[in-house]
């Protein structure tokens, strides 16, 4: 399991994160433990990311519930 995170500024900031962090793990160049710590705040960022979609489309969800 991911070590918890900051919480990102915002979706938006997360993502420029994550690919960041994808592309330095693709360049290789990183040691092994600074390329597991990566991995981990990618992970806890991706976590994070899928949290905010999910209560994104539970709001929208409500909305069209209420609108109907």
């Amino acid at each position: 399991m991911a070590d918890k995170i900051n919480e990102p500024k915002s979706f938006e900031a997360a993502m420029l994160r994550l690919e960041e962090i994808a592309n330095l793990l693709e360049d290789g160049e990183a040691e092994l433990a600074k390329s597991l710590e990566l991995y981990k705040e990618g992970a806890g960022l991706a976590a994070w990311c899928t949290q905010q979609l999910q209560n994104a489309r539970q709001e929208v969800t409500m909305l069209e519930n209420k609108s109907v």
